[in-house]
């Protein structure tokens, strides 16, 4: 069952964080942390729509999309303090598919700690986004 309220999304972002930390001291190189960390930025972003009462989809590809989530809840790039562009990562070149991977894309330029931070960053400014919206009003 999905989370249902802004809390219900941070809880679930909260956990893959967690599991990506796991993942990342079994195997300091595994892409599988990456991978995982990246549902914790999309959690984060659905709490936020959730919480500004803007409809997101609920499955399929178009769940998973970051990008598109990004853009639904109204942020900008121009916004994200990210100077190394390891947020940007997430945004533009995360997907499902990197379960299937073995190593980062070569063009990615970024080691898995590099990443693994930069979504934590990510994370954070979003909960900070998210603190400071106004609860959506009921109908």
């Amino acid at each position: 069952m999905s989370p249902n309220t802004a809390e219900e999304w941070l809880a679930v972002a909260q956990q893959r964080t967690a599991d990506a930390d796991a993942i990342h001291v079994q195997n300091p190189n595994s892409v599988g942390a990456v991978y995982v960390i990246g549902y914790a930025i999309e959690c984060s972003l659905k709490a936020l729509l959730q919480k500004r009462g803007i409809p997101y989809p609920t499955s399929g590809q178009k769940g998973h999309n970051l990008k598109a989530l990004w853009k639904e809840s109204r942020l900008k790039f121009s916004e994200l303090p990210d100077p190394q562009g390891t947020q940007t990562f997430f945004l533009e070149g995360w997907n499902t598919n990197l379960r299937y991977e073995t190593s980062l894309p070569d063009e990615s330029g970024f080691t898995v700690e590099e990443l693994i931070i930069g979504a934590k960053r990510l994370t954070g400014w979003l909960q900070k986004k998210i603190n400071r919206s106004k609860p959506r009003k009921h109908q």
